[in-house]
């Protein structure tokens, strides 16, 4: 166990476990005995999780060289599920996300971003149009995040905000597996493997076009692809371990409490932060239909009689206690959706 200071923020102690059923369920049970101190932030990390768990109760498989990260945090603001898209906006600006995106931007892939409510990701651009297989069109996730609140005597004190990271390894899903789900997971070592790759097509292309241009030039032609293989040298990206990104993902989170907080004291915090997010909302302007299972009623026969309500529209925003703003029908209705699973039509 040790003490770190993030940037611009205050001390956090550290602890770090080689392996542990759930981060989160490990953070909230050293609060519940008093083990450790509910005033202060705290960061717990492990190197393996054998009952890692995601949105829902679902199961989030924690095999070796990912992250599995909670960091608890004293709150006296009510939680709404903003918390969440706050977090995973922040994500994106990870240095080592930022860097890639440059260069995925550069070759035309997809940008890493948010997937409502708590995913990081993205839908392949070549892989959306193929409506006629499902998993063709599934989400490719990186992280999720998980955050739960803290109570004492009925009472919030502070929240636990877990995410997962696939760095090195991403778990390789079933039917059973995804539980209803329609996404593929993916590490960042794969994303980067794919970016790398994408530049050095694009270059080899270009090396081919310059060659054939000067072929008729006294060796003008082999100069080029030397210069070439230089440019495509710098492109190189970084490939980080699990335990060197603890500490800028836990600064992250920090910050994003800090902003999630702002909402409360800054009447202009709220609305920028909404009009940021859309810059990295990978839903934002897709068609999609949102299924959202039946609430469950006293007696079991209602719920039997009860059917999924499906919804289809355009993903437009957000709203600003963090609901999904869906344009549904011919008359542009504008509804609010709070819960559902999502697949792009």
């Amino acid at each position: 166990m040790y003490t770190h200071t993030p940037q611009s923020s205050q001390p956090i102690t550290h602890h770090h476990l080689a392996v542990c059923g759930s981060t989160n369920n490990e953070l909230m049970q050293s609060l519940a005995q008093q083990k450790i101190d509910s005033n202060q932030p705290y960061l717990l990390t492990a190197s393996q999780q054998t009952a890692g768990r995601g949105q829902r109760a679902r199961t989030w498989q924690s095999p070796i060289g990912n992250i599995y990260l909670s960091l608890y945090h004293p709150l006296s603001v009510p939680i709404s599920g903003l918390l969440s898209l706050v977090v995973g906006f922040h994500l994106t600006r990870l240095p080592i996300i930022q860097q890639i995106n440059r260069q995925r931007r550069a070759v035309n892939l997809p940008l890493i971003g948010v997937k409502w409510a708590n995913d990081i990701g993205y839908y392949a651009a070549e892989e959306i149009s193929d409506n006629n297989n499902p998993e063709r069109n599934s989400f490719r996730k990186l992280a999720g995040i998980l955050i739960e609140p803290v109570w004492v005597d009925n009472q919030i004190t502070g929240v636990i905000v877990g995410v997962g990271i696939n760095i090195e390894a991403a778990p390789v899903l079933c039917e059973v597996t995804k539980e209803g789900m329609e996404y593929q997971a993916i590490s960042l070592t794969q994303i980067i493997d794919e970016t790398e790759q994408a530049h050095i097509a694009q270059t080899n292309i270009a090396q081919t076009n310059i060659t054939q241009a000067y072929s008729d030039k006294d060796n003008k032609a082999q100069n080029k692809p030397t210069q070439y293989q230089a440019r495509q040298s710098t492109l190189a990206l970084p490939r980080p371990k699990a335990e060197d990104l603890y500490l800028p993902v836990s600064a992250t989170i920090l910050r994003a409490i800090h902003q999630f907080i702002s909402f409360k004291q800054q009447a202009y915090s709220l609305p920028n932060f909404i009009n940021d997010y859309h810059s990295v909302n990978v839903l934002a302007g897709r068609q999609v239909q949102i299924t959202q299972q039946p609430i469950k009623k006293a007696h079991p026969s209602a719920l039997e009689a009860a059917k999924p309500l499906v919804l289809q529209g355009e993903v437009i925003g957000l709203n600003q206690d963090g609901s999904l703003q869906l344009k549904t029908g011919s008359e542009d209705q504008i509804i609010k959706i709070y819960t559902g699973t999502i697949r792009l039509i």
